[in-house]
């Protein structure tokens, strides 16, 4: 740094303070400079002379949106402290929103650059759910113009994790996005223009340009990101792409992770399946890089899971990749064993994939970790779609005597859900029963504590209210007897589950759609509702960060009556808080279509099931709502 640069750089100070504002971009403005002459400027705010460098920001600021890119670049890039600092001064004059924007995108873009990380990645994901898709080209002005590399890599993410092959809702999204770009030379936003272009393109020849742009901007992606965002980040804590809390570190491992995914995803719908190989091998060897720090369980869990996102696109043999570079860990990992089997399932190959879900199933039996192990598992199988290894993860720890008491009381709760989901209505009201009535005929074991027998007590030190859960059982036991035919043991099991816990709001609305019901029970129905809608609202009043009163007020107004538009709010706020949560984008799917907007509701109810692809219940909704 030369010796006068830190007294110039207090001068900087001076284009805020005068409340310096980057000028509309006129045609003529523009075309007075070339980009060596708008670079030249740029360099210029480095310059010795103090009336040299307020010049140059004067014209920069005059030329508008034609000096974006480049001072953007020096932004990021500069080796001058000076010219890095000012540049980014005078990008963060620029207005993110414009006259386009609806009256909400507008809202969530005041003051958006004055927010922490944390807070600008929370509104990068409200602009990607607002109604219509009126936020998308706002969320790719934010690709082009956040503050920090790191964050236009976030938006770019949640876009380019928008695009599926097929996916008709994209269609209305591209033009949006290439608007919100612009001329952006950030390797996000090459990334994600490339993918509107593949989108955009007939198939063959003219794929090729995109295909080989997105492979150009990845090697870009894949370096660091050197800016300051990493520590703010850091320090944040905020939300990823995927509504996970991670490091600044994370955070690029996981755009990374998604802009390969969809390059793979664009490759396979280019019909170049080697390719995609390719690149699949490269995503599963990077989960074991050394430079990465994580231990050898995460990365096997990163592993499996790659390997069945895999599977689900219809790449099956990627387990042969797998195998042969790191045979070991499908004998030895219980999680990617299982993985590796529902890839030999998916190719239809059922002995093979019984001895390995098999051989999976018995690592994990007699160690320490036995039973948090099995819960993990048996959750992630589920989602994977393997209901049957999933059954019997279940079953082993809720019948194994020697389970400790929270993780037999978390698994008996889960199980009965997943048994729920599978219209195995009997057996799921059998599991609560087990849960509450307490273990009968347990072993005298080393697990062994005094309470043990008892629901209650279970339940209490899992942190559960035993009322819910003794209604939740009696709620499956009406279930099972509609699915019977049985009338009258329906409505007396909704009886049992309101007697146990008035607030059930499955029960409740249950007990409204009862087909059998006169004028007085559809009002007894009707009041009960609305006592339980104030005493939801009273509790999301006095704890407003609960994001599941917000969703369960949503959910039994959308399945009876109510104020609509407030349900429909509140469902919007607790995927605020809890992003592209599948259960709660099913709640807002039925809260559109109670409105009657059914284009909506199919659009959300499909996004809930990229969630969980292989949720029966969601899947049933989706079909519903796609034939009204």
């Amino acid at each position: 740094m030369r010796t006068s640069d830190s007294l110039r750089l207090w001068t900087c100070v001076g284009i805020l303070a005068a409340g310096v504002c980057f000028a509309p971009s006129s045609a003529h403005a523009a075309g007075q400079l070339s980009a060596a002459e708008i670079s030249a400027l740029v360099e210029g705010l480095g310059a010795a002379d103090y009336d040299e460098r307020e010049a140059a920001a004067a014209k920069l600021n005059a030329l508008g949106a034609a000096a974006v890119d480049p001072l953007l670049a020096a932004a990021e890039v500069s080796d001058d402290l000076e010219i890095a600092l000012r540049a980014r001064w005078l990008v963060d004059t620029i207005p993110l929103d414009t006259e386009r924007d609806p009256p909400e995108v507008s809202k969530l873009l005041g003051k958006f650059k004055r927010k922490s990380f944390a807070e600008r990645v929370q509104v990068m994901h409200r602009l990607l759910r607002v109604d219509d898709d009126g936020g998308i080209e706002a969320l790719a002005r934010i690709v082009r113009l956040d503050r920090s590399p790191l964050g236009s890599r976030v938006a770019a993410a949640l876009l380019a994790r928008e695009w599926q092959p097929n996916d008709p809702a994209w269609g209305s999204m591209r033009g949006r996005i290439a608007a919100g770009l612009g001329a952006s030379t950030r390797p996000a936003a090459a990334f994600l223009r490339s993918v509107v272009a593949f989108s955009s393109a007939a198939s063959g020849p003219a794929q090729e340009q995109p295909l080989a742009d997105a492979a150009g901007a990845l090697t870009q992606l894949a370096g660091p990101v050197a800016d300051g965002a990493g520590a703010e980040a850091a320090g944040g804590g905020g939300p990823g792409p995927a509504g996970d809390a991670s490091t600044s570190g994370t955070i690029g491992e996981t755009t990374l992770r998604i802009f390969q995914r969809c390059q793979i995803q664009m490759l396979l719908a280019a019909g170049k399946r080697d390719a995609a190989m390719a690149e699949s091998q490269r995503l599963l060897q990077a989960c074991f890089d050394p430079g990465k720090d994580k231990d050898a369980a995460t990365a096997a869990e990163e592993a499996a899971g790659m390997l069945v996102w895999l599977v689900e696109r219809g790449l099956p043999e990627a387990v042969d990749l797998l195998a042969d570079d790191r045979p070991e860990l499908i004998r030895s990992d219980a999680l990617v064993g299982y993985a590796a089997a529902v890839a030999e399932k998916a190719r239809h190959d059922d002995p093979k994939a019984d001895t390995l879900a098999a051989a999976a199933f018995a690592q994990t039996a007699g160690t320490n970790a036995e039973f948090v192990d099995r819960l993990q598992t048996a959750i992630l199988l589920s989602k994977w779609g393997a209901t049957d290894w999933a059954n019997r993860e279940y079953a082993t720890l809720v019948d194994n005597p020697q389970t400790p008491a929270a993780q037999f009381a978390l698994a008996a709760i889960m199980y009965a859900e997943f048994l729920h989901d599978q219209e195995r209505e009997d057996e799921a009201a059998a599991c609560l029963r087990r849960l509450l009535e307490g273990r009968k005929g347990k072993g005298a074991g080393k697990n062994d504590r005094k309470g043990d027998e008892g629901g209650d007590p279970i339940l209490q030190q899992v942190g559960r209210d035993p009322r819910s859960i003794r209604s939740r059982m009696h709620y499956f036991e009406s279930c099972a007897a509609a699915l019977r035919g049985d009338a009258a043991a329906r409505r007396k099991a909704i009886d049992d589950s309101l007697r146990a816990y008035a607030k059930d709001v499955d029960a409740l609305i249950g007990l409204y759609t009862l087909p059998d019901n006169t004028p007085v029970q559809k009002a007894d129905a009707v009041a009960r509702i609305r006592r339980a809608l104030e005493q939801i609202d009273n509790e999301i009043q006095a704890v407003p960060d609960d994001t599941n009163g917000y969703n369960e007020y949503a959910w039994l107004v959308a399945n009876t009556e109510g104020d609509l538009q407030k349900a429909t709010r509140y469902s919007k706020l607790s995927l605020v808080k809890s992003f592209d949560s599948s259960s709660y984008l099913d709640t807002l799917a039925h809260c559109q279509a109670a409105a009657g907007n059914k284009a909506a509701a199919t659009r959300t109810q499909t996004l809930a099931l990229r969630q969980e692809p292989h949720n029966r219940t969601i899947r049933k909704n989706l079909a519903r709502f796609q034939g009204q």
